[in-house]
């Protein structure tokens, strides 16, 4: 195992060589030529006989796949979940799991005032109010309910909040001791087993059984397992849950012609969007394909996610490798990552202090520096010296533009680039951290259309298909055109639960 390999492992708990000796690799032919589905997928009418059976079937094993079965299985419902991977996870494994909510009690504490009108009206805002109101309400309004139902799951969360990359305001919780996303997906596949609730890994979705090309009811799927095709029989409902398609360059240059294969993404490699299209084939809607999302937090030298050894945006400035800020750190994702496009070697150095580097696993920020992707110095003096002559910044700039910064964080305001006061932190305390970082394409705000609040999937004359649901990245509608950072776990867990208690409610058809 590699030592990249090795962080990962402890970032997440989950080993990514498994991930990639099985799924992975299996769909490396296709992710080369662009394809995005194993093979013809077509309409599919029921077969004479089924071979498996269950109430709901949920299709993938993320944050919105996992809590849509334990809440199916707790309404009555007996559940089966599949995944073509051979890990569980996706996208959720490798995450931050930065879960953005309101919580007043707590946030005044630390002199922080937010509601969830506000969370909903920025998270408006900042997706250029092109997310359906409803779907945002619903999220912002329930995103304390989500965190809470997580907890008594038994996730674990900082009690001090802070504004994450992207987040616009300070209402972002980490999963305790750097837990971060493989923690969450620990302890919800934990919930699962101990439901008994069956989850068949390296099984993959081929098509969607309806009584009638795009007509009637869903009446379950065609699955491939070990090369067979398999009729998997949901008396209820199908989840798909499958995430979005960041990984699959023909999909989403289609969308976004910039982003080539040259462009990297934080994502795993088996995100690649065909559940959108199997969808599709039952006559389901899409919403904002276009609105696809890069995240500055690929490694320069790696070119791959993570890698980093800062997270937080208030004890830390972003300078180029001229060595001069350019963008404030707390703006929106997808400011930051054109404004990062746009510079030298399309790169930023994330420098923070000690106060904002203590947010990250401390054992993989060892790992990081002692492998040369990113610089740690006692003094700044020392850390400009080495940025010299690691990518050539000029010291002198690099010193004057932490100091200009630092003078902005004694008057309280941010004249040059207007950060916000609330997150105007010294970056003073030594020791000190730069991490050469570049952005990758880290979400698809866009997928399947569902019906505000229910998860419903809605086909293109606006007409829910029956017995067919959607929740997480993999649906349209609940981000507009920028997701805000911590979002994407509420979205996952609020929507992910809200599709299981749907699907349970629906009477079986068989």
């Amino acid at each position: 195992m590699s030592k990249q390999e090795k962080k990962e492992e402890q970032s997440t708990g989950i080993s990514r060589r498994n991930f990639i000796t099985g799924t992975g690799v299996a769909m490396a032919g296709a992710l080369a030529t662009g394809a995005l589905l194993p093979g013809k997928v077509e309409a599919v009418p029921p077969p004479k006989k089924w071979d498996r059976t269950t109430d709901v079937l949920i299709i993938g094993t993320g944050y919105a796949g996992l809590a849509a079965a334990i809440e199916a299985h707790d309404a009555g419902c007996k559940v089966a979940i599949i995944d073509k991977a051979v890990v569980i996870g996706g996208n959720s494994a490798i995450a931050s799991g930065i879960y953005n909510c309101s919580e007043p009690d707590v946030q005044a504490k630390y002199g922080i005032k937010d509601s969830p009108e506000q969370h909903y009206q920025q998270t408006l805002a900042a997706g250029d109010f092109r997310g359906d109101p409803e779907k945002v309400k619903y999220m912002t309004y329930h995103a304390l309910e989500g965190r809470k139902w997580l907890e008594k799951q038994g996730v674990k969360f900082d009690e001090k909040p802070y504004t994450a990359v992207g987040a616009l305001w300070a209402r972002s919780f980490d999963p305790v001791n750097k837990g971060r996303g493989g923690a969450i997906i620990r302890t919800l596949k934990a919930q699962v087993d101990a439901r008994k609730i069956p989850v068949m890994m390296n099984v993959k979705l081929k098509a969607l059984v309806r009584q009638k090309p795009l007509n009637g009811d869903i009446m379950g799927a065609v699955v491939t397992e070990k090369g067979k095709d398999v009729y998997f029989k949901a008396q209820k409902a199908v989840i798909l849950a499958t995430g979005g398609f960041a990984a699959d360059v023909a999909m989403r240059s289609k969308h976004d012609p910039r982003l080539t294969a040259e462009v990297p993404t934080t994502n795993v490699p088996w995100a690649t969007g065909e559940a959108i299209v199997i969808a599709g084939n039952e006559g389901a809607d899409v919403h904002g394909m276009d609105y696809i999302q890069m995240l500055i937090a690929c490694n320069y030298f790696t070119k791959k996610y993570g890698s980093l050894t800062n997270l937080g945006v208030d004890h830390a400035l972003f300078v180029n490798l001229d060595g001069k800020r350019f963008v404030a750190e707390d703006q929106r994702r997808d400011v930051m990552a054109e404004a990062v496009l746009k510079q030298k070697n399309k790169v930023l150095l994330w420098v923070a202090d000690e106060k904002c580097s203590k947010r990250f696993n401390p054992k993989m920020t060892e790992e990081i520096i002692k492998d040369g992707l990113a610089f740690r110095a006692n003094t700044l003096e020392e850390l400009a010296k080495i940025l010299n002559a690691k990518l050539q910044v000029p010291e002198a700039t690099f010193l004057e533009s932490v100091a200009k910064y630092n003078e902005s964080v004694k008057k309280g305001k941010d004249d040059e680039f207007g950060k916000k006061p609330d997150n105007l932190k010294p970056v003073s305390v030594g020791p000190f951290y730069a991490s050469p970082t570049q952005a990758g394409v880290h979400h698809t705000m866009g997928g399947i259309e569902t019906k505000g609040t229910t998860c419903q999937v809605m086909d293109r004359e606006n007409k829910v298909i029956p017995r067919l649901y959607a929740a997480g990245e993999v649906t349209g509608g609940v981000h507009g055109s920028n997701r805000v950072g911590g979002n994407a776990t509420v979205d996952c867990i609020v929507f992910g639960r809200n599709a299981g208690i749907n699907a349970a409610k629906e009477k079986p058809w068989g």
